[in-house]
């Protein structure tokens, strides 16, 4: 199966508790990544609550491709 573009992006999930500094230090070790999107989702119960992020990114190098 040809993947075309799609073969270049990847993603990362954090997710428990607080996940900014994890974010923060994923964004200082990989800063030649392209982020394309970041995406958020928090739950709760009256126990317990959650938040989850999924970072989209393209793959190698940044570049100046305009779609």
């Amino acid at each position: 199966m040809e993947l075309g573009i799609a073969n270049t992006i990847g993603v990362k999930q954090f997710g428990g508790g607080v996940v900014d500094n994890e974010m923060n230090r994923w964004f200082s070790d990989h800063p030649d990544l392209e982020i394309l999107d970041i995406k958020y989702a928090a739950s709760s119960t009256p126990e317990d609550w959650a938040v989850d992020a999924l970072i989209i990114y393209r793959k190698g190098p940044k570049t100046n491709i305009l779609w």
